[in-house]
């Protein structure tokens, strides 16, 4: 039987039942307020979490992105606040900031300090660091389109960096947010067979981006 994996998806939610909903909504006195989710009015987290989703995949759904599909960084930070204290095995960020906000990178390191895994969208045309893709030990994902299908490629292992297709079944929904949930998916799918981080990464290692997988 293969291991229970919890996976936090911070997006703009999914119309799917999950282990648990959460809205963090922006107030006017830019305070944050935790809800459980009401509307999903985008298909872009919808779209994310149907690659994540799998047997003994649970899913903390966590709702950032408001009406015009945008988001703050407090509400990120509310959101991996939330997860402090969670049974959480890997966070599925697929957004990113160009400016790096302390508190942001301070609960990153926290999360990452017990365990976390975190996963971040790097934009194939960064100019600049993008964060929390760029903080260290967190795994930063692009678009590559020679990956077929859910395969991981590694771009610079070192730096853990990787590849993974850009395309979904939403044409609107597509770039480096689809290729950081395959990465999510399929490491994920790894865990549940009992690897390690380490061992994952080893093995995404290996492949290079001119070889089919």
């Amino acid at each position: 039987m293969s291991k229970e994996v919890f996976v936090a998806i911070i997006d703009s939610g999914c119309k799917f039942e999950t282990y648990e909903k959460h809205s963090i909504q922006l107030q006017k006195d830019n305070t944050c307020l935790i809800k459980y989710i009401e509307n999903i009015n985008f298909e872009h987290g919808n779209v994310i979490g149907n690659i994540i989703k799998g047997e003994n995949i649970f899913i903390y759904d966590i709702q950032v992105f408001n009406e015009q599909l945008s988001t703050t960084p407090m509400q990120v930070y509310e959101a991996l606040k939330l997860l402090l204290n969670k049974k959480v095995d890997v966070i599925n960020l697929s957004l990113g900031f160009n400016e790096n906000y302390k508190e942001i990178k301070e609960i990153c390191e926290k999360l990452i300090e017990k365990g976390v895994t975190i996963v971040s969208s790097y934009p194939r045309t960064a100019r600049n660091h993008t964060y929390p893709a760029s903080y260290n030990n967190v795994i930063k994902v692009t678009s590559e389109g020679m990956c077929n299908d859910e395969k991981i490629v590694s771009l610079e292992a070192n730096k853990l960096f990787f590849g993974a297709n850009p395309f979904s079944s939403k044409k609107e929904v597509a770039g480096s947010s689809v290729a950081v949930a395959r990465f999510t998916s399929e490491y994920c799918n790894y865990l549940k067979k009992g690897f390690s981080k380490k061992q994952i990464l080893n093995e995404f290692s290996k492949r290079v981006v001119n070889e089919p997988y």
